[in-house]
């Protein structure tokens, strides 16, 4: 497939602006934060991947007889897309077997019990699924663009598409869809990853992915297990965080492969990953009451994931689903499969982030729309609680949609950052008419696959483990749910989860009172030295205004002399009222204010305590009061000192280890962010790996440095520790890179070399017409080298037009030879 194609289909769909949603200006927000380097670099990494491991396929099909592609007697697709370690194939196959009333989506549509008009109006979701979809049927009234170009027109994509996107207006309703006027972008699946990596980058909120790998086509090993597929949609939308694929769990749990489990543990590929939903499939319910309304397909894989977490995330109906389908363009069928729950749910969720920005022009990102629809799920299954058959639930839109509406006021859905070693702390209070539920997720840097070939490895795929608690002012401190792994059939208790990244806290008939939810987290944030969070609570009952902190534990050193605590004070709309701060007392032998002590508005305070260098070593709790006319809320924080900040390692990144011809003058080094090193890099060049000659030494705040007044045809190594006011860390290896031979302007050994034009404006062609030249140097007049590039050819053309006037030298080297010839710049 062509990037060209691809960028084509999405510049004409996504140039449709309307004043409703998803404006360019919309996008632009939406992609604002986004590393474009970053999502670029990825697609290229995936996009190889892909087309080099279906090529190895495609070849191995041809010897084995193996087919590339199949239509499937249900009328689903499969596609031969690589070959797993063991030599098999690997197929992605479609998973088949009145959705809007089970997930209550129709009662947000226009004329819904709900109040109101959500049908998508200038919404753009992504469908990848197994072929072209029929763009020209009735229902789809052409709002799908096919960005690539698959053969035929598929059965399965086209239902899929009917069951997200299709019209009231066709068969009486009949074949309504959950976004019903909203727009789509369809592919077919192969190289899927590439191309979601590229419509997150330009902005797509959702997408729905209605196939996988069967689970007939992996080792038994396999199944549960956190793969490749499943690392690469993590690090997708940890790149693209507003991003939100929707996937199916497949059909697999009658299919006998994994008979010793009772039923459980049939998950493969994306439905393994961690940051985005996946969707089991029910049969319809028409008006629900409580969980024995809901009722399990006899197809739907239930989980666990390997590692044990809460895996399908969620439930919509699957069964019987009528919709639009490919023979023509008035043709319908029912269909049966997760692949049909699936776009009920992608659907639905694209009419809550139509919902969000009507009403405050911004979407949800990802973390917080999966926190938002795991939150409100309808309770399903045989105990309280999550299970690995239904997920958090039943899909409830319009529950969702009323979370959005009363957000600030019944409800807060909350998007804070959590830095190394902080706690955030939102103090509430309830009435005691309201049960009280809180839901955090976060979207999880990638983890890297364990080796294969061992089933049930339950080592944690969760990479930053945070933690929720909500304590009771003076009382009880309340869990979220855990589920067992080792016995899956067993309900949800509530303790310390260690391995999802979302995670719920229910308290059922709360007392009257204060409230603090607490987020934490456990060991180092090894990304950034951050986690982005979102959280989202109901059962408030707020009289006027909210006490939270995003650092309500300050761990410090005695010889920082200070320590700061920020206080939020947030009103609520209409409020009008002072409200006073107060602390109790500061620790013995310190002194401590609070400035502003009064706000008439949302407003932040800042509790500062001096002489800390007093301090014994340990903990010093300290209870900030805000007092307000008829509300006093307490929060609490804690001043913790220590000797003892653990430094992280860092992460060398370049130049790589035993790299050569490097430049003596100019040379970047660069590493990776290290937690807590809030005084900077220690940085040393030294002649031996002993590190006995240093020969350079320094400290920056950046994570790079730039090194100059190396010696020609050296031998160095070097290394990097980060430090902070109490510590130093530990340096983590090194890498070795020896520099380049001194330059020589006569150095004639490659014959016939051509350099051209001579003098030159944007381009210099290099040409060998004897020899395969291998890398092509270009170095200023003081030997800094400039570019560098690897190759293949006899001719290169490299772009000079960036490069300023003046004298430049152009190094050719070829396998055994080498010449520089100086270039004049104009």
């Amino acid at each position: 497939m062509k990037n060209s194609i691809l960028l084509f289909g999405l510049a004409a769909l996504l140039s449709v602006t309307n004043t409703l949603s998803q404006t360019q200006a919309e996008r632009q927000v939406i992609t604002a934060n986004y590393d474009q380097q970053a999502l670029t670099v990825l697609e290229d990494e995936l996009r190889q991947d892909f087309e080099t491991n279906q090529r190895i396929a495609f070849e191995m099909a041809a010897q084995k007889g193996w087919e590339t592609h199949m239509i499937l007697p249900n009328g689903g697709n499969a596609l031969l897309v690589g070959v797993f370690d063991d030599g098999t194939p690997k197929y992605y196959t479609t998973d088949n077997r009145e959705g809007a009333i089970t997930t209550r989506t129709d009662r947000v549509h226009t004329g819904g019990v709900a109040g109101l008009d959500l049908n998508g109006e200038n919404m753009i979701g992504g469908v990848w699924d197994g072929g072209r979809v029929r763009d020209t049927h009735n229902l789809l009234e052409d709002r799908t663009t096919q960005i690539d170009n698959p053969g035929s027109i598929s059965n399965h994509s086209t239902h899929v598409s009917g069951t997200m996107v299709g019209s009231a207006s066709q068969v009486n309703g009949q074949a309504k869809g959950m976004a019903p006027m909203a727009e789509l972008l369809t592919y077919d699946f192969g190289a899927d990853e590439p191309e979601m990596t590229n419509a997150a980058a330009n902005g797509l909120l959702i997408s729905n992915h209605s196939y996988g790998i069967a689970s007939s086509n992996v080792p038994l090993w396999y199944i549960g297990y956190y793969d490749s597929n499943a690392r690469n949609i993590d690090r997708i939308v940890y790149n693209a965080p507003y991003y939100l694929p929707i996937c199916s769990a497949g059909n697999d749990r009658q299919s006998g492969e994994n008979p010793a489990d009772g039923g459980y543990d049939y998950l493969t590929d994306k439905s393994v990953a961690k940051n985005n939903i996946v969707v089991a499939a029910t049969f319809e319910v028409l008006e629900y009451e409580d969980a024995s309304d809901v009722f399990m397909s006899s197809f739907s894989s239930w989980g666990p994931t390997d590692d044990g977490r809460i895996k399908p995330d969620i439930s919509a109906k699957g069964v019987n689903m009528y919709s639009a389908s490919g023979g023509s363009n008035a043709s319908y069928t029912n269909m049966s499969g997760t692949s049909m729950a699936t776009p009920n749910v992608s659907g639905s969720l694209l009419l809550l982030q139509q919902h969000y920005n009507d009403l405050n022009g911004e979407y949800m990102l990802a973390s917080t729309l999966r926190a938002l629809a795991l939150h409100t799920a309808d309770e399903a299954g045989f105990a309280p609680g999550p299970d690995y058959r239904f997920g958090w639930g039943l899909l409830n839109t319009q529950r969702a949609a009323q979370v959005i509406s009363q957000d600030g006021t019944e409800s807060m859905i909350i998007t804070e950052t959590l830095d190394a070693n902080d706690v955030y702390t939102y103090t509430f209070k309830a009435d005691g008419t309201q049960d009280i539920f809180a839901t955090i997720a976060w979207t999880d840097p990638a983890a890297n696959p364990l080796p294969g070939g061992n089933e049930d490895v339950a080592t944690p795929s969760l990479v930053n483990d945070l933690d929720l608690r909500i304590s009771q002012d003076g009382g009880v401190t309340f869990l979220p749910w855990v589920l067992d792994v080792a016995t899956p059939t067993a309900g949800a208790t509530t303790g310390d989860n260690v391995v999802d990244n979302v995670e719920k806290i229910e308290i059922n008939a709360p007392e009257v009172g204060d409230y603090i939810v607490r987020v934490s987290h456990k060991g180092q944030l090894l990304v950034n030295d951050s986690q982005v969070f979102s959280l989202v609570i109901e059962g408030i009952s707020s009289e006027g205004f909210i006490v939270s902190t995003t650092n309500a534990n300050v761990l410090t050193c005695p010889e920082l002399q200070t320590a700061t605590f920020n206080i939020d004070v947030t009103f609520d709309e209409g409020f009008d009222d002072t409200v006073v701060l107060t602390f109790d007392a500061a620790p013995e032998g310190t002194t401590a204010s609070i400035v502003p002590s009064s706000v008439t508005e949302t407003a932040t305070a800042v509790l500062t305590i001096e002489g800390i260098d007093v301090l014994a070593f340990g903990s010093y709790p300290i209870v900030i009061t805000a007092t307000g006319t008829s509300q006093i809320t307490n929060t609490y924080v804690s001043l913790e000192i220590t000797d003892d900040i653990q430094v992280g390692l860092v992460e060398l990144d370049s130049p790589s280890n035993n790299s050569q011809n490097r430049p003596i003058d100019g040379l970047e080094l660069e590493w990776e962010l290290a937690s807590n090193a809030t005084l900077g890099y220690e940085y040393e060049v030294a002649l031996e790996d002993t590190f006995d000659t240093v020969v350079i030494t320094g400290t920056t705040l950046e994570l790079t440095t730039i090194l100059s007044g190396l010696s020609y045809e050296t031998e160095y190594f070097w290394r990097v520790r980060g430090v902070n006011e109490c510590s130093s860390g530990t340096y983590d290896g090194f890498r070795r890179f020896i520099t380049e031979a001194e330059l020589a302007t006569n150095d004639n050994q490659i014959q016939s070399l051509m350099v051209y034009p001579n003098p030159a404006n944007a381009q210099v062609t290099i040409e060998s017409p004897g020899s395969t030249l291998e890398r092509i140097s270009v170095y200023s007049i003081t030997g800094v080298l400039l570019l560098e590039k690897a190759v293949s050819a006899n001719q290169v053309t490299i772009d000079v037009s960036g490069f300023a006037t003046g004298t430049y030298f152009v190094k050719a080297t070829t396998k055994n030879a080498s010449s520089v010839i100086q270039v004049l710049k104009n």
